[in-house]
């Protein structure tokens, strides 16, 4: 079951971009396709009772039992602070057109900035991944690279795409280049992989966490024998790289789980009034008796016609 709802992701994959990639007066036009996806085993949230699946709300919170000085946040719109209104008794669902951004700046401060300012700021849709410069592949380190797409040439310009492969492959060079995704500007490399090429977002430097000060201080009375004998080990135990021997088998057991117990799904039942207190009970109890009391008028009335007939 599992493994057929993986093939069928595998089938519906398409192209999250296309444009073209433009270095000096040369464009390549190509498609980005996702390089990468996480297999991890995603579960929804069951009611235990009802096997009804949980939903989530977007709510206002509620006022606490002693509540604290009453904080400042702005209300609805763009920066400033104002005083809030006091919070209600219990959480109050939020439509999303009333949710804004906010950044906190103190404890209980925000700035809140609109979607419609945050727009004004993003940059210019563009259809080009504008290669900026061409540097030594070494010369990256493997921290900066994030989210991988592979790069596909349209069908009439793939001479000049695999040019372009092999010119970065013999001069071990990869292409430091920009391009806009779904409105946010990237930092991206593009190098070769077999004969196609991938196209790597990265971090920007300032994203990168120093590392100084976690560094141990480097060794000084390691003896020559012991340095001989740990790169004796590393030898030893070198090979090239076969990923596939080194499965996810946490993710294989919880699989195997599933599928054992597949057979045995229930449906979920019809949604019920459900309710943790006092509150909610004394709700769904006076819903029922105002039912039944409707139900039993309308139920005397033709009785009472009856009776006025036969008299």
């Amino acid at each position: 079951m599992i493994r057929r709802c993986e093939r069928h992701n595998q089938k519906m994959a398409r192209a999250v971009w296309s444009g073209t990639i433009s270095f000096g007066l040369v464009s390549v036009p190509v498609r980005l396709y996702p390089a990468t996806r996480r297999q991890d085993i995603r579960f929804h949230e069951i009611d235990r009772s009802s096997g009804q699946r949980i939903r989530h709300q977007k709510v206002v919170e509620a006022a606490p039992a002693a509540p604290p000085p009453t904080p400042t946040l702005p209300r609805k719109g763009g920066g400033g602070f104002v005083p809030e209104l006091p919070l209600p008794a219990t959480p109050q669902p939020v439509a999303a057109a009333d949710v804004v951004k906010g950044f906190e700046v103190a404890k209980d401060r925000y700035v809140t900035v609109a979607r419609e300012e945050l727009e004004q700021l993003a940059p210019e849709r563009s259809r080009t991944i504008d290669v900026e410069q061409f540097v030594d592949a070494s010369a990256v380190d493997p921290i900066y690279y994030e989210t991988s797409y592979y790069a596909v040439p349209d069908r009439d310009y793939e001479r000049a795409y695999g040019l372009l492969v092999d010119a970065l492959r013999e001069t071990k060079r990869i292409a430091i280049c920009w391009f806009v995704l779904r409105r946010k500007r990237y930092l991206a490399a593009l190098r070769p992989h077999g004969r196609l090429m991938v196209l790597a977002l990265m971090f920007h430097a300032d994203e990168i966490l120093p590392a100084a000060e976690l560094e141990p201080a480097k060794p000084r009375d390691l003896r020559k024998n012991e340095r001989e004998m740990a790169a004796l080990l590393i030898n030893t135990l070198s090979g090239p790289f076969e990923p596939e021997r080194y499965p996810d088998a946490y993710r294989q057991r919880v699989k195997t789980l599933i599928e054992g117990r597949a057979a045995s799904a229930r449906p979920a039942t019809a949604a019920v009034t459900t309710g943790s207190g006092v509150n909610d009970l004394m709700t769904a109890l006076r819903a029922s008796v105002e039912q039944a009391r409707r139900a039993s008028k309308g139920r005397a009335r033709p009785a009472a016609r009856r009776k006025r007939k036969t008299a």
